[in-house]
């Protein structure tokens, strides 16, 4: 546990020393707001909807938002996959045109390992994208997609606080990693983003709970020249529903 710890924190080390010895990089302090969903309706299945509305220079200008309907099933209670599509539409202002949004779809397949030690979890989550991203020249959209992979790893480490494990009225913390690595015809620049984050999360009942965390994302753009790093204040609503159809027993006269 404590290998994984200095790994982070070594990552993080590094990043902010990447960052600092770049001369072209853009700062700035952005806050995310997140809605996830996931609804059971068999043993195994799942289906998974998240969206969120993202904004910099805190909350003054729009950044992006997303919609990201899924499924989900469990091969076994540790491991289950993920496939869905995503919509995005980013401001373009990295590119010099803050009033342009930029619309990118996705198809999207996710692995995810889930380790126990004690009261701490760890989840590894393998990310595969296929991006579509509209096509933009000298700040106008034209006709047309580019394609581009994405792939990412994320080690997400959770634990409890004032329980054994993650229930209702549990405060809990929260360490993650991921990062992400671009390939395709158009990618110019391999390396995309890591993002390390740290904070709290509370579970208020069995389906709801929330998250707010700090993230240090710092990136590049894919085709051109300009590195970023962005404070990102997180705010996260998570909502698990069960759909099965319960079954209803006959009371006894």
């Amino acid at each position: 546990m404590f290998k994984i710890q200095l790994f982070i924190a070594l990552l993080f080390f590094m990043g902010i020393k990447t960052a600092e010895a770049q001369k072209n990089v853009y700062s700035d302090d952005i806050v995310w707001t997140h809605y996830l969903m996931r609804g059971q309706i068999s043993n195994k299945w799942y289906v998974h909807f998240d969206a969120g509305y993202r904004t910099r220079e805190y909350v003054n200008k729009e950044s992006q938002y997303f919609v990201r309907p899924g499924v989900i099933y469990y091969i076994s209670p540790k491991v289950n996959i993920q496939a869905g599509y995503a919509y995005f539409n980013t401001n373009q202002f990295l590119a010099g045109y803050p009033e342009v949004m930029r619309p990118e779809q996705r198809l999207y397949q996710r692995l995810t390992v889930i380790q126990q030690a004690g009261r701490v979890e760890i989840r590894h989550r393998y990310r595969l994208e296929e991006r579509f991203i509209h096509n933009f020249s000298k700040g106008v959209l034209e006709n047309g997609y580019t394609q581009s992979f994405r792939i990412g790893y994320q080690i997400y480490i959770t634990c409890p606080f004032n329980h054994a494990k993650i229930k209702e009225n549990t405060v809990y913390g929260i360490l993650a990693d991921e990062l992400f690595v671009s390939f395709g015809k158009k990618v110019v620049n391999t390396f995309d983003q890591n993002r390390l984050a740290i904070g709290l999360g509370y579970q208020f009942t069995k389906g709801f709970g929330a998250t707010v965390f700090y993230q240090y994302i710092y990136g590049q753009q894919a085709t051109g020249t300009q590195l970023y790093a962005y404070n990102a204040y997180c705010i996260g609503l998570n909502h698990n529903i069960d759909f099965r159809k319960k079954e209803h027993t006959i009371p006894s006269k």
